[in-house]
């Protein structure tokens, strides 16, 4: 989100918010504000760890922006989290109700985009993948089944197995050779989930 039109984002946000009455996530999110011209996502946004953060965070700051209008102007209540943003009717109240919010004050601090360095992400990474293996996400058919699935494979391939299959499907299905951008994407993520692992075998 390099290029995000500060003077339209409000505006294209609520558009796109209405489109989803129960809510929509972050990813579908960005792909309606870059249709829309209000964020520019490159080809490789979602699978470069600092832009896709940089991207993730412009957004959050502008939502929580958006939140704090709606309040004062009693013209509705976004409700926000990792995995949904939803837009609400206003209640009377409502605002008085809210609890301390960490999230908010760290998506409004700009600072925060500044200090993060990609250290910090790299550790925020391992540390959120430790996380999930150690709540055992990973079994039963959980987050790396299904990107395995996604790239093709079953449990057990080797680190070079992977690594040959995302190569041979990334250029299958890239854009510049006539494939389906939205396959990519999905075999990008995939990666993204793998990656951790690779560097662990």
């Amino acid at each position: 989100m390099t290029a995000l039109q500060e003077t339209r984002i409000f505006e294209d946000l609520i558009e796109v918010l209405q489109e989803f009455p129960e809510g929509v996530n972050e990813h579908t999110l960005l792909k309606k504000l870059d249709e829309k011209g209000t964020v520019v996502l490159e080809p490789d946004t979602f699978s470069n760890t600092n832009k896709l953060f940089k991207t993730h965070f412009l957004l959050y700051h502008a939502l929580y922006q958006l939140r704090d209008d709606l309040w004062k102007r009693a013209k509705g209540h976004l409700e926000i989290t990792a995995v949904r943003v939803q837009l609400q009717t206003y209640q009377p109240g409502h605002v008085a109700l809210q609890q301390h919010d960490p999230m908010r004050d760290y998506y409004l601090d700009l600072e925060q985009l500044e200090k993060t360095t990609e250290q910090d992400l790299e550790t925020a990474l391992k540390n959120f993948w430790k996380k999930l293996h150690e709540e055992t996400v990973f079994t039963g058919g959980g987050v790396k089944a299904k990107a395995l699935q996604a790239l093709g494979l079953k449990e057990g391939v080797s680190s070079k197995e992977i690594k040959l299959s995302y190569r041979r499907l990334a250029m299958q299905h890239h854009p510049d050779r006539g494939g389906d951008p939205e396959k990519l994407q999905s075999i990008n993520e995939a990666m993204e989930v793998l990656k951790p692992l690779l560097r662990n075998a």
